[in-house]
């Protein structure tokens, strides 16, 4: 079996401080060296805004300096990783949270993904704001980001007083109605929102992820390397949350992500670098040191890692 060791996380630890943003590092240096949750959430905070919300280009790939709950979406897949109750979070997560129940559109039953003024600032094509249909790209499938969010009110429903069960309803009712699955992105919502779910309202959901899951995994570990796919491991994050992918599968991915890391001491993204240009030309570096640790944290539940 192929493991990650102390040198390999090393050679890791290296590119982070090479090419890393100050959050990659001090979220490693907190999940692998045992530095503090607090210094997380401090360098977590220079992206909140004054209304609570993230930006500032907390997902790369727009640079947005102002709040959307995408941003927000992104920072949340972050405090939930902290094992810590402290001031400084707790203060992070209502204010967070009162930026979420202000940008909540009723008659959508969620959120738009990222406001018009994105289109002011660099951006991926896929995030660019039609004005015309008053939503991006991204909007078109309503479990993306308005699902996980969900999962956070769930989470941290003592900061809101949004409805959370009728969210939940609704979000469950959603997929279970959906006929095709056209986008993997959304899924990845509706996995998250599972993570945070009690058991009962989880397992009305999972029939339709495992079915989502079967017909959006790529399996070519080829198009692993060249292609912007979804990956076994982008579903399966651990032995318990599997989601009836194949476990030789999930084997090769492994093994996939360990070769990846002993090699380069980073995963690069799959996808064109070509659109990284002038001011968006950070985010590649800033993607890879994202990938990289989301790879390594799977490999660690998947005992991976042996230090």
């Amino acid at each position: 079996m192929l493991v990650l060791r102390k040198e390999d996380l090393w050679k890791i630890k290296y590119f982070m401080q090479d090419y890393g943003r100050d959050l990659e590092r001090k979220l490693f240096s907190y999940l692998y060296e045992e530095d503090l949750c607090d210094k997380v959430i401090e360098e977590l905070s220079r992206y909140q805004n004054e209304d609570g919300g993230f930006g500032n280009a907390l997902e790369p790939d727009f640079r947005l300096p102002h709040s959307s709950p995408m941003a927000t979406s992104v920072a949340f897949q972050i405090i939930v990783k902290l094992d810590c109750d402290s001031a400084p979070k707790r203060e992070m997560i209502s204010r967070a949270m009162a930026y979420l129940e202000k940008t909540f559109i009723p008659e959508r039953m969620g959120w738009l993904s990222v406001p018009e003024s994105v289109n002011d600032f660099p951006h991926a094509p896929w995030w660019h704001f039609d004005s015309e249909r008053g939503m991006s790209p991204i909007d078109i499938n309503w479990g993306n980001p308005t699902a996980e969010i969900i999962g956070y009110l769930h989470r941290y429903r003592e900061y809101t007083s949004l409805d959370v069960d009728a969210l939940i309803e609704n979000a469950i009712e959603y997929l279970n109605g959906m006929k095709e699955f056209v986008s993997f992105h959304e899924i990845f919502c509706f996995e998250r929102l599972h993570s945070q779910l009690d058991t009962e309202r989880a397992e009305r959901l999972e029939n339709k992820i495992v079915q989502a899951v079967s017909n959006l995994t790529c399996c070519d570990e080829d198009e692993w390397k060249s292609e912007y796919t979804a990956r076994p491991l982008d579903f399966a994050t651990g032995p318990d949350r599997t989601f009836g992918i194949d476990g030789a599968l999930i084997e090769k991915n492994l093994d996939f992500y360990v070769q990846a890391l002993q090699s380069n001491g980073r995963i690069k993204p799959a996808w064109s670098k070509n659109i990284y240009n002038g001011d968006l030309a950070p985010a590649w570096d800033e993607w890879s040191a994202i990938l990289t640790l989301r790879a390594l944290e799977t490999l660690r539940n998947f005992g991976r890692v042996v230090l």
